[in-house]
């Protein structure tokens, strides 16, 4: 959604777009293009916006993705995890089990035809916030500060249209989806050992670039 028009979360489906870095406008030009396809080709779709899905199966083998299962990673290699800015920003976080449930429901509901819905958490973190519930079940880990990233400083949206449309439901809550993810991190990352090496990535463009992706 981004914040270029002044809006504040949570957001809703009706809220014009205008993406705040390349991650959104990719997402948003996929959006388009599938509105497109409908109207040349008369294909039924329905666009799901999902916000922050985590949990078992995740990858926690590249180090470039979603925050848990970057920190989960650090976790199992000894490492410190990485917060980047004062920690202050906000989220809302979907279990993997309430996201998938409602994104076959959109595939296979009438009434989900053609709709925009956002796919999201109830309730909203703090990176920080969520610092304390992932010590909670991983032990007390230490934290690394980095200098801020080029995001939106606060991002979660509505979720009466998911429920309504789709019988979305938040029933797992962030503790317990935590724990499970990192039950099944700790086995994977035993079981795949040869999963932990990753190739060496080419940076052309330095400029903003977080330290640590370096």
């Amino acid at each position: 959604y981004g914040d270029a028009l002044g809006w504040d979360p949570p957001f809703d489906e009706d809220m014009d777009c205008t993406p705040h870095d390349p991650y959104g406008i990719a997402k948003h030009a996929c959006e388009l293009d599938i509105q497109v396809a409908g109207e040349q080709h008369g294909l039924d779709w329905c666009i799901v916006r999902p916000h922050n899905v985590f949990g078992p199966y995740q990858s926690i083998w590249q180090r470039y993705r979603n925050v848990l299962g970057l920190w989960m990673r650090a976790a199992l290699e000894g490492q410190p995890i990485t917060v980047f800015g004062d920690g202050e920003q906000r989220r809302a976080f979907s279990y993997i089990d309430d996201t998938v449930t409602a994104l076959v429901e959109a595939g296979t509901r009438p009434e989900a035809s053609g709709q925009i819905i956002n796919v999201g958490g109830k309730r909203d973190y703090s990176i920080n916030e969520l610092v304390n519930v992932f010590k909670g079940v991983v032990g007390d880990i230490p934290a690394r500060r980095e200098p801020p990233r080029h995001e939106i400083k606060h991002a979660w949206c509505t979720t009466e249209k998911s429920e309504k449309l789709l019988g979305y439901r938040d029933s797992v809550q962030l503790e317990d989806g935590v724990g499970r993810m990192w039950e099944w991190a700790r086995k994977a990352w035993d079981a795949y050992p040869e999963r932990r090496k990753e190739g060496k990535l080419l940076i052309e463009c330095r400029k903003g670039l977080p330290q640590s992706w370096e």
